[in-house]
C-alpha cells in the first residue's frame, strides 16, 4: 500500500484528525493548474513532494452528488465536468470531493500513490473546506505564487 504521507499523518490538523483515503475514491474537483500568476506552479509542487512528501493534508468535503451539482452551477468551468451524470444518477449518493489540494491530488495519482493523507469536512460545508486552503496557503506564498 503506497501512501502519500503528509507531516500530520496520524495526528489532527486545525481540530480534525488527519485519515488516509484511497485516492481512487477521491475526485479532484478542479483542473491542474499547471501555472499560476504566470509561473510554473504544478511541476515545482510535484518536485518538492517527490523530495520532501506532503506538507498539508488533502482537504476533502463529504457532499452528496446533489451538494455538487449545486456548486458546479455556482463555479461554472472552474470545476470540473462531474464524476456522474446529474440527469441519471442517483444524486443523494456522497462523493468525497477534494476542495483544496487538487493538484496535489493530481499529483499523488501521477505518482501512483493509492492513498493520500486527508481531512475530511462534514455536511457538506463547502464554506469551511475555502476557509482551510487559506491556511494551507500561507507558507508557500511567495514561494510557488
Amino acid at each position: 500500500m503506497k501512501t502519500l504521507k503528509s507531516r500530520f499523518h496520524n495526528l489532527e490538523w486545525n481540530k480534525i484528525k488527519v485519515i488516509e483515503l484511497r485516492v481512487s475514491d477521491l475526485w479532484a474537483s478542479v483542473p491542474i493548474a499547471k501555472t499560476l500568476r504566470s509561473k510554473d506552479f504544478y511541476e515545482p509542487i510535484k518536485q518538492d513532494i517527490k523530495e520532501n512528501g506532503l506538507h498539508f493534508p488533502l482537504i476533502v468535503v463529504d457532499a452528496t452528488r446533489n451538494d455538487l451539482v449545486r456548486q458546479k452551477k455556482k463555479y461554472k468551468d472552474s470545476l470540473c465536468e462531474l464524476p456522474f451524470d446529474k440527469d441519471k444518477d442517483d444524486l443523494t449518493v456522497r462523493q468525497y470531493t477534494v476542495w483544496g489540494g487538487s493538484n496535489r491530488w493530481h499529483i499523488a495519482n501521477e505518482l501512483g500513490y493509492e492513498y493520500v493523507d486527508c481531512i475530511i469536512i462534514r455536511n457538506a460545508d463547502f464554506d469551511s473546506a475555502r476557509r482551510m486552503q487559506k491556511l494551507h496557503r500561507q507558507p508557500y506564498q511567495g514561494k510557488y505564487y
